[in-house]
């Protein structure tokens, strides 16, 4: 990620934006849905569907007008269940599908694997292959990298070696088949910190480092046939992707040439006819201009329709259709299935018109990519679609800018980097129980107690994520006996009463150590309805002064045995994890010899003993700016839903009530059964490979634990700038330039102004 500079002026626009939008809540629809329009243009795609043997395509290349895949399929052995063969084919077909010839390829060793096909600079197609030896007796192993060159059919009918200069000192030598390139009837080939050189017979020519501190990821061609490579510049503790020339004959490197604010992980990069390079990241795919590195969005996969997780491959045509490669796995006939989608470019007002909605979030989980795509296929009254920010380097950030200056998506998801209380305080949401209320199926009794009331703020629900674990602390009876909540103090106590030789907390550092107690809970200092900051008090100095006795980042011991701290009672405290009922199995067994375990919680003023709710990958808002909040509803309904949370949240908790104990009682099961709708439920000695089921006591400690959840562990802006402010200033209370009243003092007064500037 980039360094985080200038943090008194980003205060300042976002002081500035703050005070337009809030200020401006009474903008009229007209002006707020500017912000939300749609795009001119859009990509619609068509399908068609081919049949080939190979159940997975590994790697394809466009020569011409034909596209070549190589993939594999499973040949089950049919002497031995579970044991087989992989048979790899190559196919070929016309961009539109047709013409399609597949055949198995032969002609190279058994150890010998497919990088992928190419085309090099004389058209000729090619396979790009390694070869992996292991001599048992010596250790040693070797790798063989092999460009095979194929006639139009496929077969091999040239091979050559690349072959290292045995005067070059790099011991390590592993290519990667995206950093190859053709060139002048060289090969050029990026690896770490250089370009390797190669002749067309694969003899080594010279190698050449690029002076600045820089790993290649990617080489490419401009269209002007320069070489570029691409991948990631080192700046101090940061760093930012880059493109950077290289110039063969004059054996130098140009200068970097940066995206700007976005850093692109491109699972593949192609040259379109226009000169520019695309970049497909598996959610959008971009132009980038090599010029200079001007950036644009050519278009996002969910918004055409398209699963991006399921292509591919990708190329840009001449006449500015995109062709892509996509495998998606079909459950009802368990196999998958290829199809060539070409997406073609059209104006927007061509589409049948839906009412759209705006979704963004600083991140996306699968289940709402594909409950997007099924949503716009299916509903006929309204659409999704995205603004994606996961282009950006820092998504969270420039998520909360956008909101901050006024561009406000209809369905926000504030899972990770949103600064929740905040935007609640400030009245950015709909409350959700009235659309629950009109509901016909999904009411406030189907959902956890204790889940609502953690995150209901004065009795409204602005959003709820569909699954869940549990986090706390954990530690043996004997240490701590039956209490469950403490203060601040009682933990300290506790232990410096231990024997010598104890350790805190696993890999726990002073610096560890306060972010996690203090971020952990928040709601201690900071009163986000209230504006209330409360650090300069007697027990936070004594959090302080604690945390100077446990080692520094540097000093950790990562080789101490914990299971032997553990059984002698020296251990005092682990984190508590807890991501499915299942899991409780396993605490059992560790805290055997301690005579069992207490799950505690992070200490608090009044010996609270809640736990935290973690591992929230989406929850979902409806803004007060969405003009179709019935519409939003219809969406993000889908994932509380019955059938929804019973097939698609597993491995851990759901949010409603009968999923929890549906999965209590198949946690206890001792044998297989069939559920009223005939669905089969495995016990977990069959599913996970247990020695036991969960005793009823064990079933009932899950219920307990539920219930104690009162708190909500989520990654935010807020939590994240508080916890630097806390870091910050500590580290001159750890040298001694300052005492731990002295430094709460200027923490109190940093958090206070962060407070009132974003509250």
């Amino acid at each position: 990620m980039k360094k985080k500079q200038g943090k008194q002026f980003l205060t300042n626009v976002l002081l500035f934006a703050m005070a337009i939008l809030f200020t401006a809540c009474g903008k009229s629809a007209t002006e707020v849905s500017k912000t939300n329009a749609r795009s001119e243009y859009l990509y619609q795609p068509t399908y068609q569907s081919i049949e080939i043997k190979m159940d997975y395509i590994q790697s394809a290349c466009k020569k011409e007008d034909r596209i070549y895949m190589y993939g594999s399929t499973w040949e089950e052995a049919k002497e031995k269940i579970g044991e087989g063969t992989s048979i790899y084919y190559i196919a070929s077909c016309n961009i539109d599908g047709s013409d399609l010839q597949e055949k198995e390829i032969k002609g190279l060793k058994d150890n010998e694997d497919v990088m992928s096909l190419a085309v090099d600079d004389k058209d000729r197609l090619l396979f790009i292959t390694q070869e992996y030896e292991y001599n048992e007796e010596t250790g040693e192993d070797k790798q063989y990298y092999r460009i095979h060159r194929l006639n139009q059919k496929g077969k091999i009918e040239e091979t050559v070696e690349l072959k290292k200069d045995k005067k070059d000192s790099d011991e390590y030598f592993y290519i990667d088949s995206n950093s190859i390139v053709f060139l002048d009837g060289m090969i050029y080939v990026g690896m770490d910190k250089k370009i390797y050189s190669f002749d067309e017979k694969g003899k080594a020519g010279k190698s050449y480092e690029i002076e600045e501190d820089m790993y290649i990821q990617k080489l490419i061609l401009s269209a002007e046939g320069k070489l570029y490579t691409y991948g990631w510049l080192n700046e101090g503790d940061s760093g930012k992707q880059v493109f950077i020339e290289f110039k063969p004959k004059e054996e130098k490197f140009g200068d970097p040439i940066d995206l700007g604010e976005y850093n692109i992980y491109g699972q593949s990069m192609r040259l379109s006819e226009s000169g520019k390079v695309f970049v497909n990241d598996g959610n959008n795919i971009y132009s980038v201009d090599l010029s200079n590195g001007k950036l644009t969005t050519e278009l996002n996969w969910i918004n055409s329709d398209v699963d991006g997780d399921s292509v591919r491959e990708c190329f840009p045509l001449e006449d500015g259709k995109i062709l892509a490669i996509s495998t998606n796995y079909q459950q009802s006939t368990q196999k998958n299935i290829t199809e060539i989608v070409t997406l073609n470019k059209i104006k927007a007002s061509e589409i049948k018109e839906k009412k759209v909605l705006i979704y963004a979030g600083a991140s996306m989980d699968y289940s709402v990519k594909e409950k997007i795509l099924s949503f716009n296929k299916t509903n006929e009254n309204y659409r999704i679609e995205v603004r994606d920010y996961s282009g950006y380097d820092d998504s969270a950030r420039k998520l909360n800018l956008d909101i901050t200056s006024g561009k406000v998506p209809d369905i926000l998801d504030v899972s990770y980097g949103i600064s929740k209380d905040a935007l609640v305080k400030k009245g950015l949401f709909l409350d959700i129980y009235p659309f629950m209320e009109q509901d016909k199926e999904i009411k406030k009794e189907d959902f956890i107690p204790s889940v609502l009331s953690t995150m209901e703020v004065e009795e409204k629900l602005y959003f709820l994520p569909y699954s869940f674990n549990i986090q706390g602390l954990i530690s043996g009876k004997k240490m701590i006996g039956d209490r469950e909540g403490w203060t601040v103090k009682e933990m300290m106590e506790m232990y410096k009463a231990m024997p010598k030789g104890s350790v805190f907390m696993t890999d726990m550092s002073r610096e560890g150590f306060c972010y996690n107690m203090i971020t952990r809970q928040l709601k201690e200092y900071i009163d986000w309805n209230t504006g209330k900051v409360d650090f300069n008090n007697d027990d936070f100095i004594e959090l302080v002064e604690f945390s100077k006795s446990l080692p520094k980042e540097e000093e950790l011991k990562y080789d101490d045995d914990m299971t032997v701290l553990r059984n002698e009672g020296k251990l005092f405290l682990e984190s508590f994890y807890l991501q499915d009922p299942v899991d409780i199995i396993g605490y059992e067994k560790t805290y055997k010899k301690q005579k069992g375990y207490q799950i505690l919680s992070y200490p608090s003023s009044d010996k609270s003993n809640q736990l935290s709710m973690g591992g929230l990958d989406s929850m979902l808002a409806i803004t007060k700016q969405c003009k179709e909040a019935e519409g939003a509803w219809e969406f993000i309904r889908q994932f509380f839903t019955y059938d929804f949370q019973k097939t698609e949240v597993n491995y851990c908790f759901p949010v409603r009530k009968d999923m929890l104990e549906r999965r209590l009682k198949q946690v206890q099961a001792t044998k297989s059964y069939k559920e009223e709708d005939g669905t089969k439920v495995n016990t977990i000695m069959e599913e996970y490979g247990y020695d036991r089921a969960l005793t009823k006591e064990e079933a009932e400690m899950i219920r307990s634990i539920v219930e104690r959840i009162g708190a909500c562990s989520s990654y935010d802006t807020a939590t994240d700038e508080i916890g630097e402010i806390i870091n910050e200033e500590l580290q001159a209370f750890y040298t001694g330039d300052k005492t731990a009243k002295e430094a709460a003092e200027i923490i109190q007064s940093r958090a206070k102004i962060y407070v009132s500037e974003n509250s």
